[in-house]
């Protein structure tokens, strides 16, 4: 059987979290990536566009073809700063609810949930006492020679034997 990643869907603000984490780090590589694009995308124009300006006597088509690149890295810079601003703008949404949903579920629902564990614990703690008891029981029964099935129902069910 295949070990399985456990999604934590058991509670909102858990899943807010995390949502947000993975919201932030496609946003941080996604600027990453599209800064990296938009600076080849210059440093492959700007030579020739300089090449270009440095000549005294441009033909129609080195005029046209220094528009073009001119144009080119004109939109990419406006592209840049546009989508800078709206991955700001996610990357400040995921921050807030990375901060309000492991705050929240750090304050609210955690306490709750250790308060189970410790509850869950103490009765597990509680039945294995409870066991040892009766094995316990049912080897001193065994010892001074009397018969088991004159023993409680709950010991003689358990089917552990023997422990002293």
């Amino acid at each position: 059987m295949l070990d399985r990643i456990v999604v934590p869907t058991d509670n909102i603000y858990k899943f807010i979290a995390l949502f947000s984490l993975v919201v932030l780090i496609f946003c941080g590589w996604q600027s990453i990536s599209f800064n990296t694009e938009v600076n080849s995308i210059v440093f492959k124009n700007y030579p020739e566009m300089q090449d270009l300006r440095a000549l005294d006597a441009r033909s129609r088509v080195q005029d046209a073809r220094l528009a073009v690149l001119d144009r080119q890295i004109e939109i990419a810079t406006q592209d840049r700063k546009f989508y800078n601003s709206l991955l700001g703008f996610s990357m400040a949404i995921a921050i807030l609810g990375l901060v309000v949903g492991f705050g929240v579920w750090y304050r609210k629902i955690q306490p709750l949930v250790d308060a189970q564990s410790k509850a869950q614990l103490e009765i597990l703690q509680l039945e294995i006492e409870k066991i040892k008891l009766e094995n316990r029981r049912l080897a001193d029964s065994l010892k001074a020679g009397d018969d088991p099935s004159n023993m409680p129902a709950a010991a003689s069910r358990s089917g552990v034997v023997g422990e002293a």
